[in-house]
């Protein structure tokens, strides 16, 4: 279509920049805070409105890990720290070994005290499960990567989780060794999750193109920048915070009716940080205005959509999209997929991203991802530039700017009503509820 703009070289340029030359981007890190920095020199650099805001996260490091087989044999095990649920202390721990098939209630019975869990499996209901260990105190978890030929996981934990339930340490570990686990007998362990938590400094930052004529409708399009542990996020989401960047590009030159407020999120990999404390401060604001004059139009009234893209850039895969908003919306995204011939696989859900938290305070989302093979190495230092392709993200931010066009940047008038459904809004509800996360 000849007159769309998105260049998927010079977005893939940004995601090497990222993922590339500046590599891992823990949240809350001085990694992170380079990277915002970064951003926002593009944004500035556009000539867009931009602005750094602020917020307070808690982090942890690893100072030390071991998993190391005592008996019947000896070996030490290669393994990979959750920071965030807790410390073993410099020495660890030592215990017998116990396979669960998941932790669910079904299997945590008293036997688990002071023993080391090794499994696999998630529990159904995490609340419960969470409760009986918190009582019966296992010594630590080892959990196994549920995917054969994957390295182990570079995940946060959670310090909700150690906050409501104490400490349980914990590492991961791939399929094979916890497979040779189970093979060779091991009975007897010894354990090192040295951790240390931290209270830091992330951010989100922002680039505005105010609109030529309807200004005062906003419309949201963003992605974030951070990362796990030693991960490099080039699909996760490097390339997603790519695209936003083009997109921000495209949009200056094109220009738009409406503001189109482009958002690098910091802080998502912790818990989606970044996206709940920018709306849970528009919510605050909002209620805040209301109780003064119950008529008065908010900044949070003023924002009509929330356009997510997460996970990006897999030459082998499939394109999909989950929308929490009205009918006509999860229409637009089935009829220009059909339209333009590239398929999406639309579906009306939660996407577990930053979408989520504006959804949750009554803005319609868009999530836009790649689904591909290589998923399964996300959160792994095997999330690399090597699995994506300029190709790819040429068609995934053709695909966005020509939404954006048509229904933000054009439209004679706003084409989707601002309301999220009472079913999506259950969804929502239910996914922080089990995710054992606040709502914004």
């Amino acid at each position: 279509m000849k007159d769309l703009l998105f260049d998927g070289e010079r977005a893939f340029k940004h995601l090497e920049s990222l993922a590339v030359d500046l590599g891992s981007r823990p949240s809350g890190s001085k990694a992170e805070t380079r990277a915002a920095e970064q951003i926002a020199e593009e944004f500035k650099a556009l000539g867009l409105e931009t602005a750094v805001e602020g917020f307070e996260a808690t982090t942890g490091r690893v100072v030390s890990k071991k998993l190391e087989v005592l008996e019947p044999y000896r070996e030490e095990v290669p393994c990979e720290v959750m920071p965030l649920y807790g410390s073993t202390g410099p020495g660890g721990v030592v215990g017998e070994l116990i396979h669960l098939d998941s932790p669910d209630e079904e299997y945590l019975t008293p036997e688990i005290t002071g023993k080391v869990i090794l499994t696999a499996g998630a529990a159904k209901d995490r609340k419960k499960a969470y409760e009986i260990i918190s009582r019966l105190k296992p010594l630590a978890f080892i959990f196994v990567e549920s995917v054969p030929r994957v390295l182990a996981k570079n995940l946060w934990g959670s310090v909700i989780v150690k906050e409501r339930y104490g400490e349980f340490p914990a590492v991961r570990i791939t399929y094979e060794d916890g497979l040779g686990l189970l093979e060779k007998g091991a009975r007897k362990v010894h354990l090192v999750a040295e951790t240390e938590e931290m209270k830091v400094k992330s951010q989100n930052v922002i680039g505005e193109l105010k609109g030529a004529e309807r200004p005062e409708e906003i419309v949201l399009v963003g992605g974030h920048y951070d990362t796990v542990l030693e991960v490099s996020g080039a699909e996760d989401n490097a390339a997603g915070t790519a695209i936003v960047i083009e997109l921000a590009r495209v949009f200056k030159e094109k220009g738009a009716k409406r503001t189109m407020r482009f958002i690098a999120w910091g802080c998502e990999e912790l818990g989606l940080l970044g996206s709940r404390d920018y709306a849970t401060k528009l919510r605050e604001a909002s209620e805040k205005a209301k109780k003064e004059d119950e008529d008065a139009e908010t900044e949070l009234d003023r924002i009509r959509l929330c356009v997510n893209l997460d996970v990006h850039g897999a030459l082998i895969g499939a394109n999909a999209s989950k929308v929490l908003g009205p009918p006509e919306l999860t229409a637009s995204v089935k009829l220009l997929s059909k339209e333009t011939g590239l398929v999406f696989d639309v579906k009306e859900d939660v996407y577990s991203s930053d979408g989520t938290p504006l959804s949750a305070v009554g803005v319609p989302s868009i999530s836009l991802s790649r689904q591909a093979p290589t998923n399964v190495l996300m959160h792994s230092t095997e999330d690399v530039v090597r699995w994506l392709s300029p190709k790819t993200l040429q068609a995934q931010g053709e695909f966005a700017e020509l939404f954006l066009t048509r229904y933000v940047a054009k439209a004679a008038a706003f084409p989707f009503e601002r309301k999220v459904p009472d079913d999506h809004k259950k969804k929502i509800e239910e996914y922080f509820k089990r995710a054992l996360r606040k709502m914004p």
